[in-house]
């Protein structure tokens, strides 16, 4: 069996710390996108002018709201009470987070790697967030969070990260408001983050972890893609590669999955089926590592697996998963290999 169900205990708690974690991030979206930067009077020739002041994508916006009066006195007095609200709503919300996640760590339920949990949730903090995808490894932590069971450890062990760039429009990334790159977002969760040379789609930390940033490989491969840079110089660039296309217009899976930690963290990764699909496609490639071909196989085979017994909503469909070209999809219609050996017994095993 590749996976286990989760225990009972483990389900109640997780599906607590899944609400209030959706909660806090409903809230702290509203607070964000409504109550966001600040709002005071300043003094412009001579009179107080109520002005709205925030940052949205990286872009500054200044509003007047009118000279001081009691219409604007009302104005500014509702949203300081909201705003204190809403903060006084997400410092509640994230103590039960904490608390939820120590129960995590008790029940022994630890998943994602910190490092690359850190770096997913700072990927969907991005105003970008709608353009990244985590793929390769790594998505199975979605794909079981979903299903309520946990994958064999070899299942899932590596030492990258890979997050695909949906390249069709331009890619504009911003940290705490400032518009930065690709490497200003590994190296906000963790310094060490370094290319090893400039213009490199891989980043490597002081412990070798890696992140690396792979987009679908343009048609015909010279076109100049909208999105295949951040603009940033020196920046990492996102490297080309056959067959994303696929992964990059199959349907957004979004599951929240629990980090090392104890912590939840919102992962979206492509349809399951479409992932699998392609890793069975990656496995036959001619200039696929042997060793890694194997691993592909296995994967696909337990996501598979996984669709039939857990998930039969996200099973392969020619109208939903259009973009999946025909002879890729037939691919997950043929079973594990078999020994050419007769067998004995019937196939009841």
């Amino acid at each position: 069996m590749y996976y286990s169900a989760l225990d009972s205990r483990v389900i109640r708690d997780r599906v607590d710390l899944v609400a209030t974690f959706e909660e806090w991030q409903r809230v702290r979206k509203l607070s964000q996108n409504e109550l966001g930067g600040n709002m005071s009077y300043e003094f412009r020739a001579d009179r107080e002018y109520l002005y709205r002041r925030m940052t949205k994508g990286g872009i500054r916006s200044t509003r007047s709201l009118g000279p001081r009066s009691d219409k604007t006195d009302a104005i500014l007095g509702h949203y300081l009470r909201q705003k204190q609200e809403a903060e006084e709503r997400l410092a509640t919300l994230a103590g039960k987070i904490n608390q939820l996640a120590a129960v995590m760590r008790a029940l022994n339920h630890q998943r994602v790697p910190s490092i690359a949990a850190r770096l997913i949730r700072k990927l969907d903090e991005s105003p970008a967030a709608a353009r990244f995808r985590v793929v390769g490894t790594h998505a199975l932590y979605a794909y079981e969070a979903a299903a309520a069971v946990t994958f064999e450890g070899e299942m899932v062990a590596t030492g990258d990260l890979d997050v695909l760039i949906d390249d069709r429009a331009p890619l504009r990334i911003a940290i705490d408001g400032e518009a930065r790159g690709l490497e200003a977002i590994a190296r906000s969760v963790d310094p060490s983050f370094q290319q090893r040379q400039k213009g490199d789609f891989r980043l490597i930390n002081k412990d070798g972890f890696m992140v690396e940033f792979i987009r679908p490989e343009a048609r015909p491969a010279h076109r100049v893609m909208p999105g295949q840079i951040s603009g940033v110089d020196g920046d990492a660039v996102p490297a080309p590669i056959v067959g994303l296309e696929w992964l990059v217009s199959a349907p957004a899976f979004t599951a929240i999955a629990i980090d090392d930690r104890g912590f939840p963290v919102r992962m979206t990764a492509p349809a399951p089926a479409i992932w699998a699909a392609h890793k069975l496609w990656i496995s036959q490639r001619a200039d696929r590592d042997p060793g890694k071909a194997a691993r592909d196989r296995i994967q696909a085979e337990a996501v598979l697996s996984l669709i039939k017994d857990r998930l039969p909503q996200e099973k392969l469909d020619p109208g939903k998963h259009s973009a999946l070209p025909r002879f890729v999809a037939d691919l997950t219609t043929v079973g594990p290999a078999r020994s050419d050996q007769k067998r004995l017994a019937p196939d009841w095993e």
